[in-house]
């Protein structure tokens, strides 16, 4: 499996563990992740900016990919590690799209963008809004529904995301109209 991290700039890159791990096949996929995006073997893991500070406070800066051998063998590609060309918010979202693409079926899935906002409680939450195709309003109901909820709320665990997410369903033609009232 491949692991994606959220890296820091300076001489501490990770703090914790990778974000998820997937195949290499969807981290193409999903992150359109190449094999120029080569950056170090394994042995060498990968730092960026200054060196002689710690600037985790800064935030992400940078998405990583480790490859193991098994799946570069499996994918012909080099073990080692990938720089995505995706900033952390871009791999965050795409993460978000493609686990309720996932539980929904790509076709019925544009995109899903989402937004910190706080639950009723005042607790940090986010709110993930899916614009679905058209025909998906009508098939997208009760369980699917309730199973991306709950598979997006198994990738904020694996994410390390403790805010709560929401989700709210729109199509093209609905935010069209909200956005013109």
């Amino acid at each position: 499996m491949a692991k994606i991290w959220p890296v820091y700039e300076g001489k501490e890159p990770t703090v914790g563990g990778p974000w998820v791990e997937m195949p290499l096949k969807e981290v193409i996929a999903i992150l359109n992740l190449r094999a120029e995006d080569f950056v170090s073997d394994l042995e060498n893991t990968p730092k960026f900016g200054p060196q002689d500070r710690t600037l985790w406070h800064h935030g992400h800066k940078h998405v990583v990919v480790e490859v193991t051998p098994e799946e570069a063998r499996r994918e012909k590609w080099q073990p080692g590690f990938y720089l995505a060309k995706a900033t952390p918010n871009e791999a965050f979202r795409a993460l978000i799209q493609y686990t309720i693409a996932t539980a929904l079926g790509p076709e019925n899935v544009i995109r899903a963008d989402y937004a910190s906002t706080s639950d009723l409680t005042g607790r940090g939450a986010l709110r993930i809004t899916v614009v679905i195709a058209p025909e998906a309003v009508r098939t997208l109901r009760g369980q699917k529904a309730l199973d991306a909820l709950v598979a997006l709320k198994k990738r904020f665990l694996h994410l390390g995301e403790e805010r709560t997410p929401t989700i709210e369903y729109t199509t093209e033609e609905e935010l069209a109209q909200d956005a013109n009232s």
